[in-house]
């Protein structure tokens, strides 16, 4: 994806600064924008309505249950305010209100003190996941990772160093893509069509790529490019409009047809087989961020997780959005990562507090997710993750991409004790 500073923040209210104004397929994010405004002002009775609307809408939505908590605080209503902290515990979500002086108040009351553990407990490293390989360079941001089963290898794109790199499991690297080669702009999702000899890949311009130059600002194409010879294939440009545009993760489908989301615009495209344009299945202000999509069983539709909201399924014929039901115990905003195992998705989530990985399970129609649970959380090697792939039935996933080292100017930071990446491994997940 690209991540622009409020990457996390939909946690809290703050999001509404940063993303898109455009409309979207539900209005929860304009009973968000009503609650932050009212907060603003410290009108609480004119923003519980509205945080209440959200978290109805949304099927349970951490920001809002946290602010509707600080509300009733506020307001000396101690039970509606633990009731509510209880609920954003249930999450999974940690949340450090050690110096947060709003529930001042209810610091002897042993509720409020269970729940002050659970939010505390809830940032406990879980570690399944084992390092697999190590990248040796802290300063390729590196984006998103694609197993070559007929080389061994893996390939992991670089936004910042602008290139692709071939990975053995032990750990020897070389470029695929040389570092801006033939023009490439900072190099973000990957996927690879190994019937066909091809590996799709998607470039952006962007403060955070070696060699930047304004006057691509908004820049952003899908690439092909041949497996075994790593010559370039094909470039298809979205059509610039004077706006910000990043094409950032992909999804393949079995005939070859690939379908991509637009993290800034909102928008998402397919491309067919043979084609040189894209066609949009969604336009721009569809989503506010929309993330790495992944095809429904029944070839029909494209789930796509939208950063601040949650999961979304996309009709592939007729672009009507619905919104996938959850438990109202899951957090489903932050989703970078999305991968599918039979009826369950792997999800790399790192928009929330701590970084986790979840296996979400489905219902048979996939119209909702019937259960979760947390296999990986704020481990030593997860730092920031993002994007994985499967070799066999084991899942290899991105840790400490150096998206955390990227500051408010979109420049990424490189200092000696920088740590580089790594792909972890979490073994057996596949298709049972």
């Amino acid at each position: 994806m690209h991540r622009v500073r409020w990457a996390r923040l939909f946690l809290g209210l703050a999001l509404v600064g940063g993303v898109s104004t455009a409309a979207v397929a539900d209005d929860w994010y304009e009973h968000l924008r009503a609650a932050r405004a009212a907060l603003a002002r410290d009108d609480f009775v004119a923003a519980r309505p509205e945080l209440e609307r959200v978290d109805s809408i949304v099927g349970g939505h951490p920001g809002a249950m946290f602010a509707l908590a600080s509300i009733a605080a506020h307001g000396r209503d101690g039970a509606t305010a633990i009731a509510w902290l209880r609920d954003y515990a249930a999450t999974g979500l940690a949340r450090r209100l050690a110096n947060d002086t709003t529930f001042d108040a209810l610091a002897a009351d042993p509720e409020f003190v269970a729940v002050v553990a659970r939010l505390d407990s809830n940032a406990t490293p879980l570690a399944a996941a084992t390092v697999a390989v190590r990248l040796n360079d802290a300063g390729l941001l590196a984006e998103d990772v694609a197993w070559d089963a007929a080389r061994h290898r893996f390939l992991v794109s670089s936004i910042h160093r602008r290139k692709i790199v071939a990975v053995t499991m032990k750990g020897a690297a070389t470029d695929f893509v040389a570092p801006g080669a033939d023009g490439v702009w900072g190099m973000y999702a990957l996927a690879l069509d190994a019937g066909r000899g091809r590996l799709w890949a998607t470039t952006a311009a962007g403060p955070v790529s070696e060699g930047y130059e304004a006057a691509d600002s908004g820049r952003t194409a899908l690439l092909a490019y041949d497996l075994r010879t790593a010559r370039r294939r094909a470039r298809i440009e979205l059509p610039r409009d004077g706006a910000k545009h990043v094409l950032g993760d992909l999804a393949l489908a079995k005939d070859g047809t690939v379908y991509v989301t637009e993290s800034v615009g909102g928008g998402a495209y397919r491309l067919h087989p043979g084609a040189m344009t894209l066609d949009t299945l969604a336009p721009s202000g569809t989503f506010h961020s929309p993330q790495t999509p992944v095809l429904a069983m029944d070839g029909k539709r494209l789930l796509i997780p939208d950063y601040p909201r949650g999961l979304a399924a996309l009709d592939l014929s007729s672009g009507q959005v619905t919104w996938l039901a959850k438990p109202r115990t899951l957090a489903a905003g932050g989703i970078d990562g999305l991968y599918r195992a039979d009826h369950r998705l792997i999800a790399i989530q790192n928009g929330t507090s701590p970084h986790r990985v979840l296996e979400l399970t489905l219902d048979a129609g996939e119209t909702r997710v019937i259960g979760w649970r947390v296999l990986e959380r704020a481990s030593e090697w997860l730092g920031e993750p993002n994007h994985g792939t499967w070799v066999g039935r084991d899942f290899f996933f991105l840790g400490n991409s150096g998206w955390d080292r990227v500051n408010d100017a979109e420049e990424l930071e490189i200092s000696a004790a920088a740590r580089p990446p790594v792909l972890l491994e979490l073994p057996g997940l596949g298709a049972r």
